[in-house]
């Protein structure tokens, strides 16, 4: 529930790997090689099978495996991630956890950021507003949805009968049809109504299984959810990452930023931390060079 609590639970490495085993084997350990279920620590570390006398990790094949830092380490960047209503920057966590160097704490942000991306999850569905929005600095050139030197993000967000739901984001290339209709196929429930304006790039979305409803124009604000949530999003950018986000990556900062918002509710950081250690476990092992544009 809180820093104390979290600082107990994971004073040592020793329960931080017993807190991995009891995630990952939640009905108790079973041996790869022969499913004997009984198994002691090694000095090592290593889970030794009693029976036939396999050796394996609990970090192996997960997004901390072969890593030479404690897990100790990485579980006090994960906890501090989660713990921070708006999140930390790169320098934030080298300061923080005293790492040796701004790149390391950059790599391990984004491998964090991998984890936040649920499985499975369940796409938007009912009454959701969808539009784009542009991130990046003032350039002179050309304006509107063709705006050049800036990188084209689109919006989703739930319409619930008291405020909003979930939201989704990503970057796409261009405001076609072809691209728009990509994303709301791959985020949104069919038979869902989809709100807009009137570009005409959302013609032809009853074609792919939705209902489509043009918002009134009469207003000052057409859309206004989709527009608060690229506001939040700009300023959280601006804010906690003083904007210096490389358009190559600026998908790692969407996805940390709806994890975040679709969580906002959340009471409990520890069950937060909990869903990135679980995630962190089924989740294969990230080089640093796998990391676009290292």
């Amino acid at each position: 529930m809180n820093q104390m609590e979290f600082e107990k639970m994971f004073s040592d490495e020793q329960k931080c790997l017993e807190y991995l085993i009891k995630l990952r084997w939640p009905d108790g350990f079973i041996c790869p090689r022969c499913k004997h279920k009984n198994y002691w620590l090694t000095k090592r570390n290593q889970m030794m099978c009693k029976k036939c006398q396999n050796q394996t990790t609990p970090t192996v094949n997960t997004i901390f495996h072969k890593s030479k830092k404690p897990l100790t380490v990485y579980f006090r960047a994960i906890w501090w991630i989660v713990a921070q209503k708006n999140g930390v920057s790169a320098s934030g966590i080298m300061r923080i956890l005293g790492l040796g160097s701004y790149h390391t704490a950059w790599k391990w942000l984004h491998k964090f950021r991998r984890l936040m991306i649920i499985p499975g999850r369940e796409k938007l569905s009912g009454k959701v507003e969808v539009d784009e929005t542009f991130i990046g600095g003032s350039k002179s050139g050309k304006r509107g949805r063709g705006a050049a030197g800036k990188t084209l993000i689109i919006v989703a967000v739930e319409l619930k009968e008291i405020g909003t739901g979930r939201i989704r984001l990503g970057t796409i290339p261009d405001a076609s049809n072809k691209s728009l209709k990509k994303f709301i196929v791959k985020n949104i429930e069919k038979d869902s109504c989809i709100v807009t304006d009137g570009w005409k790039s959302y013609k032809g979305i009853t074609n792919e299984g939705y209902k489509h409803e043009i918002a009134d124009n009469s207003g000052e604000d057409v859309l206004p959810n989709v527009h608060r949530i690229a506001a939040l999003l700009k300023r959280w950018l601006l804010g906690t990452h003083q904007n210096y986000v490389n358009e190559s990556y600026l998908s790692y900062y969407l996805d940390e930023f709806t994890f975040r918002h679709n969580r906002r509710k959340s009471k409990s950081r520890g069950l937060l931390f909990e869903t990135l250690i679980k995630q962190a476990i089924i989740h294969k092992p990230i080089k640093g060079a796998e990391l676009k544009g290292i």
